[in-house]
């Protein structure tokens, strides 16, 4: 689609000025399908916060910190979603949810996901494909644009790890 219906301009304008770099629209999925960037978007709405914090421990707090302030607003739990690079980012993020004492959910496998229950949803970037919530937070950007999270594991491809972010990014 040429047209994107589910994003904000803004949305769409922040996750594109993050992953211009890497993500052509010559380039294909992995069903061969060749990627476009949308050249439209059907509304406006509020500009992404974009914070980029030292640690993982002030990334979490944070975060917590804003979905709390969301709540005040007048959003439901439910409606809230905190994106994560990495299984050890969710545990972060879980436990500055759990100091501030905020209702949320982990999700670590497909049973542990219940769309309808007023809590924050707390998952990967991969078990947020296809999903979307009016309020989202992604942790571990940082990690996601320079090409992983830093872990001796992470043999993560730089494209691959853009594309990820993108999806986390437009889940908004």
């Amino acid at each position: 689609l040429k047209i994107n219906y589910r994003n904000t301009r803004q949305i769409l304008q922040t996750a594109s000025a993050m992953a211009t770099d890497l993500l052509r629209p010559q380039e294909k999925d992995d069903d061969g399908i060749p990627l476009l960037h949308p050249v439209s978007c059907g509304r406006d709405g509020a500009e992404p916060i974009v914070i980029d914090l030292p640690t993982p421990r002030e990334q979490a707090d944070r975060i917590a910190e804003l979905m709390a302030s969301a709540h005040n607003e007048g959003h439901a739990w439910g409606d809230m979603a905190v994106l994560c690079r990495s299984w050890a980012l969710m545990d972060e993020c879980a436990q500055a949810l759990t100091r501030r004492r905020l209702p949320h959910k982990v999700r670590k496998g497909a049973r542990d996901f219940d769309p309808l229950a007023d809590t924050i949803k707390v998952m990967t970037l991969h078990a947020s494909k296809g999903l979307e919530f009016p309020v989202v937070a992604v942790m571990g950007a940082r990690q996601a644009v320079a090409g992983g999270d830093g872990s001796a594991a992470d043999e993560g491809d730089p494209l691959e790890e853009m594309r990820l972010f993108y999806v986390g990014a437009t889940r908004a």
